[in-house]
């Protein structure tokens, strides 16, 4: 009876071993849902972007949590493995962070499918302080009152990474990083337009009056003074800006990196500007107060003198603000609740595109502001010294000219500064008149340096257009001390003798 028993058991445990080996062998042959995790398996993140090990942030590890569609636990939990690593992004789409936490306004959920889900709970519930089930809660974001702009999207695996963060006070979070959706172009919005099509039409058209002005300045001869060169350069540093603030615009084609050194390359560039425009009113000023107007070096020299002082000056201030970017600035915690909504919000304007931080900013700015008081100082003590002299020489009269220029060129670089920064608050009507701004700037500029100057437009008929032109408003007409300096009358008088 004994042995009969024995036998009974010993069958019950080779009958129980081998179901269990049988349902491992399913389950081995089942294919695995792959699970994409941002850090390591025994490392979390930090609100920073770090990835630290679970037993300095003394948090456990973290493993995926599936949900269905109606906020419930599936039955079955999904036979999955981890895969380590953020998700590539295609070129168009950017990589963004998502914080899912008690209180934020986005939710994360992954699907059995390995799908995962984002919602984003719209503000007006999230600031009147309602609190839903989970059940519930996704039924209100599904059937929403505005059915036109969804309330969810999903994530296939790829495109997301998930994993377990710390935040700042020591709260517990899920963490995503993204590749944004393909937002889908209105061109009815007035916004939209406005943001793809004027604001990139106004930044090529302010680019080719910059680069008519420094074509012009460059080729004539008699404009190659140390003036023109510093229009030529200040042309040529806008040029640049422009560029860089036109890259800016078309967000969906770059990374953060790329919006970065847009930003880096734009304020670089402006700042080069001030500094030139610096320079040319020291020169003015300086000369207005020698008792010697005649120069001992020559303009070539000066302008050496002038390229290191800018140069050197734009240069070192741009390494000093890329350490204070990336030394000393942090990123917001509101920019890192964010989500491809709130970035897409942030489209409209490319002079809202800021990703330099605060103190970068304050390294690149501050300067200009300095610049901006020098020059002001330049500018009345020059006038105050013009005021009190009573006749004017060639030299005089060609410095009275530089003056002019000088005070023109710095009041609409100024105001164009100032517009530009007013638009870092979030302000539709800002962002227009920074637009406005931007291409007058560059209309005024080609007026004041080219088409309002007599000498310029003189020497740009005759060397393009002669008498025998076919437009009578293009022929240069006979020379006159206002169009020419000393020498060039004689000089133009045999030229047109060869012509003819």
């Amino acid at each position: 009876m004994t042995d009969c028993a024995m036998i009974l058991v010993l069958a019950c445990l080779v009958v129980a071993v081998a179901g269990t080996a049988m349902n491992d062998l399913e389950i081995s042959e089942r294919p695995a849902l792959l699970i994409p995790k941002c850090c390591l398996e025994e490392e979390v993140i930090t609100q920073s972007g770090y990835c630290e090990h679970v037993n300095v942030t003394g948090l456990n590890k973290w493993k995926p949590k599936f949900m269905t569609e109606d906020g419930q636990i599936p039955p079955t939990q999904p036979y999955y493995k981890l895969t380590i690593g953020p998700p590539v992004c295609p070129r168009h789409r950017q990589l963004w962070s998502i914080y899912s936490y008690a209180g934020s306004t986005d939710r994360l959920v992954l699907l059995p499918n390995g799908i995962l889900r984002h919602y984003a709970r719209d503000k007006e519930s999230f600031e009147s302080g309602s609190k839903y089930g989970s059940s519930k809660y996704l039924q209100i974001l599904e059937h929403n009152a505005h059915p036109e702009e969804p309330r969810f999207y999903d994530y296939m695996p790829g495109e997301y990474c998930l994993d377990k963060a710390v935040l700042e006070d020591e709260r517990e979070s899920i963490f995503s990083q993204v590749c944004t959706p393909k937002a889908s172009t209105d061109w009815s919005n007035t916004d939209i337009l406005i943001a793809r099509i004027v604001d990139p039409l106004c930044h090529v058209l302010s680019i080719i009056c910059y680069l008519a002005i420094a074509i012009v300045y460059f080729v004539l001869p008699q404009l190659r003074d140390l003036v023109g060169n510093i229009i030529t350069t200040i042309s040529i540093c806008l040029i640049v800006a422009q560029t860089a603030d036109l890259v800016r615009t078309f967000t969906e084609f770059s990374s953060h990196v790329s919006f970065l050194v847009a930003d880096v390359v734009l304020y670089t560039a402006l700042m080069a500007a001030f500094f030139w425009i610096n320079s040319l009113g020291y020169y003015v000023h300086r000369h207005f107060k020698s008792s010697n107007v005649f120069l001992r070096s020559t303009d070539g020299r000066k302008y050496c003198y002038y390229s290191c002082y800018v140069w050197g000056c734009t240069a070192t201030l741009g390494v000093i603000a890329l350490f204070a970017h990336f030394l000393f600035e942090t990123n917001s915690k509101e920019a890192k609740d964010g989500g491809p909504e709130m970035a897409h919000d942030q489209k409209m304007c490319s002079a809202n595109q800021r990703n330099v931080g605060w103190m970068g900013i304050a390294v690149f700015f501050v300067p200009v502001a300095v610049l901006v008081i020098i020059n002001i100082y330049f500018w009345r003590s020059t006038a105050h010294t013009i005021s009190r002299i009573s006749s004017f020489g060639r030299i005089h009269s060609k410095l009275k000219y530089s003056f002019q220029m000088f005070v023109k060129v710095f009041v609409i670089m100024t105001i164009a500064w100032l517009f530009f920064m007013l638009t870092w608050i979030q302000s539709r009507i800002l962002c227009y008149i920074n637009i406005t701004t931007n291409i007058l700037q560059a209309l005024l500029f080609l007026y004041i340096c080219v088409l309002s100057q007599k000498r310029v437009t003189f020497h740009l008929r005759k060397t393009c257009c002669y008498d025998n032109c076919i437009c009578t408003c293009c022929r240069p007409g006979e020379p006159t001390p206002e169009t020419c300096e000393w020498g060039e009358e004689m000089h133009y008088i045999d030229t047109l003798d060869n012509f003819n």
